[in-house]
């Protein structure tokens, strides 16, 4: 007898499709999905696959199951924010100037103080994956997906490297917005020589062990990608 074909594949797919309805708004916090027999139809699936779509869609914190009213899309605050996938989804076209900000304010808090703690504390090991992070980067063609692999494995390396698994956490996420928001980044400016030598400065303050010196060159290297990713925004014309 032959195996069913599993349905996580297309309960993801679904779950993909559905989410990204309910960050574009598509769907109001508080309005009821269609049941799952219309959801199943509309996006040619089984029933059971919708089923396990709307549980990945509850683990996120999108929608809940109420008895006897459906499936309730929730509040954009009960949202899991820092989810990788919903952040990707509300950056899948181009991010408004708004999100943009609220991301780079949540950088801005994080990332300074974990370079801070890396320039304190840095095992060799930390060392130097930083700086292969680094010459990959400086190395590469800064429109190619192996310079922004390299810039996020910069960025990655970093946080791990505090040694602290709380800060460690939310590698994923920066790693998920720099990704995305790299698009309208390399929009304005994408030579090296507008971001290789921010992240030098970061490098070398963290390799001689100055904490201040790291702190700053980060925030430095923030407000220039903030600019830029706002510019890029302007230009694709989405304010």
């Amino acid at each position: 007898m032959a195996l069913q074909a599993s349905p996580q594949p297309l309960a993801h797919s679904a779950a993909e499709q559905i989410g990204r309805r309910i960050v574009a708004g598509d769907w109001k916090p508080g309005s009821v999905l269609p049941n799952l027999d219309r959801l199943a139809a509309q996006y040619s699936v089984s029933r059971l696959s919708i089923r396990e779509a709307m549980k990945v869609l509850i683990g996120k914190g999108l929608v809940e199951s109420r008895p006897r009213r459906g499936t309730i899309v929730r509040p954009r605050a009960e949202w899991s924010r820092l989810d990788p996938d919903i952040l990707v989804w509300q950056l899948a076209e181009v991010p408004s100037a708004a999100f943009v900000r609220s991301v780079f304010e949540a950088r801005m808090i994080i990332e300074p103080e974990a370079a801070a703690l890396v320039a304190q504390r840095a095992t060799e090991e930390v060392l130097g994956e930083i700086e292969r992070a680094f010459t990959a980067m400086a190395e590469t063609d800064p429109r190619s997906p192996e310079s922004i692999k390299a810039d996020v494995a910069f960025h990655t390396a970093i946080l791990t490297g505090t040694g602290n698994e709380f800060i460690a956490a939310f590698a994923p996420v920066i790693a998920t917005s720099l990704t995305v928001t790299f698009g309208v980044q390399r929009v304005v400016r994408a030579d090296q020589s507008h971001f290789v030598p921010n992240h030098r400065a970061i490098f070398d303050a963290i390799k001689r062990g100055d904490a201040d010196g790291a702190r700053a060159a980060f925030r430095s290297l923030l407000k220039q990608a903030e600019t830029d990713a706002i510019e890029g925004i302007m230009k694709k014309g989405k304010k």
